[in-house]
């Protein structure tokens, strides 16, 4: 029996420019009324949330932000594994020889921090919360660091993150897009990714993987999926790990089963579904 319920945001739920599926919100409002627990799991900071739809907002008070770094419980963030400066520093400069074209920012759950060679960030997050500074002060802030952004404009994600990999730094790499797109690559604490934060609800709450369920579309989910009994990803994989696991057409397509709806039939050489 499923008692939780660990779903990724963007790309799995909130579709491009915001949208939202009704038969996802209608299949989750029906879980959740069954007595199920729901925990959203995202790479965005808590700066970064205002933005949900609000049929999104108004399923669950628990989000984990900044792929498991921290976490919003009613409101309230919490900080659960910052990136220490002297770490960061470190990893920079091994990443920057390896890849002199890379730049890098910092991500704050308040704040954003972007070095000058990074100035080509969306202007979203470098709009009134956003500061421009050298990386050695971006990582001395006093504000803790959830999340180092790196781009290359030589490399994209898929290969900067493997390249930075390579470098045997104790720290969690991983990105949210796709691997041809151009980034971020996202490093974290070792102590930080969602598969950490759901491994902790789950002791925290006194659930068994195999009484969870969680739904991802990209490589920042993969510790995810990996740690609960039963995972689902959404759309096509685009990593290789992925192609493991199930896939589904949304989350509402999948969780009718749970409610005796019919299940679509699986693809048998790809374990997809119609």
């Amino acid at each position: 029996m499923i008692r939780i319920v660990f779903c990724d945001l963007d790309g799995t739920l909130v579709r491009p420019g915001g949208h939202v599926l009704d038969e996802d919100i209608d299949q989750l409002r029906r879980t959740t009324a069954g007595g199920a627990r729901l925990v959203f799991v995202t790479g965005r900071p808590a700066r970064c949330l205002s933005d949900l739809p609000a049929a999104v907002v108004g399923l669950s008070r628990h989000i984990v932000t900044s792929n498991g770094a921290s976490e919003v419980v009613d409101g309230r963030t919490r900080i659960l594994a910052p990136l220490a400066g002297q770490r960061a520093r470190e990893f920079s400069d091994a990443l920057r020889t390896a890849d002199p074209k890379v730049s890098f920012a910092t991500e704050f759950e308040s704040a954003f921090g972007y070095e000058p060679g990074y100035a080509w960030w969306p202007a979203t997050d470098t709009g009134a919360d956003g500061f421009c500074a050298d990386l050695a002060d971006l990582t001395g802030s006093t504000l803790p660091v959830t999340k180092l952004l790196c781009r290359s404009a030589a490399l994209n994600a898929g290969d900067l993150a493997r390249t930075a990999q390579a470098l045997g730094h104790a720290v969690t790499v991983t990105y949210s897009c796709r691997p041809e797109e151009g980034g971020p690559v996202e490093v974290l604490s070792p102590l930080a990714s969602k598969g950490h934060a759901v491994r902790r609800i789950l002791r925290d709450t006194g659930l068994t993987p195999a009484e969870a369920l969680a739904f991802g579309d990209r490589a920042n989910d993969i510790p995810m999926l990996q740690s609960v009994g039963e995972a689902v990803v959404i759309g096509d994989p685009t990593e290789p790990g992925l192609s493991v696991f199930p896939s589904a057409a949304s989350v509402g397509t999948w969780l009718a089963v749970a409610h005796g709806e019919h299940r679509p039939a699986r693809h048998p050489a790809d374990g997809g579904t119609t």
